[in-house]
């Protein structure tokens, strides 16, 4: 029994136990009866998470840049990133209007909902470039 116990710990010790970001709604969680100061941090987390696209797309411009330059532009790098940057934006603000839309909530909630996905997928899009 204490071997097993052991080998147990052991193997929970060695486990990366990190967690992932809890949603931004959780996140502004302390203000949860207080609906002006939750969208306000809601809003100040989309800000951060914008700032933070900004940032990475300003990096995959430079380097579609550079291609363009390395390749005398034949290859369009920069032009594809931002098409592709901009349809980004199109599909996540018609995303999250589809996500809130399909729940029959008051106009407050709806604007809760469209916030938090704004916030995950502007996020998840700024990861998404600061890996490549």
């Amino acid at each position: 029994m204490f071997v097993i116990s052991g080998i147990y710990l052991a193997a929970m010790a060695v486990q990366d136990l990190t967690f992932p970001t809890p949603r931004p709604a959780v996140e502004c969680a302390a203000h949860l009866t207080n609906w002006n100061a939750r969208r306000n941090c809601l809003r100040d987390l989309l800000e951060t998470a914008g700032d933070r696209l900004d940032t990475a797309a300003d990096a995959a411009r430079t380097e579609a840049n550079a291609v363009d330059a390395d390749s005398g532009g034949r290859f369009g790098a920069r032009a594809a990133f931002d098409a592709a940057q901009s349809a980004w934006t199109t599909y996540r603000d018609a995303e999250c209007t589809r996500r809130s839309a399909a729940m029959f909530l008051s106009e407050a909630s709806r604007e809760e909902i469209t916030l938090d996905c704004q916030i995950s997928l502007t996020r998840a899009r700024a990861d998404e470039l600061a890996e490549r």
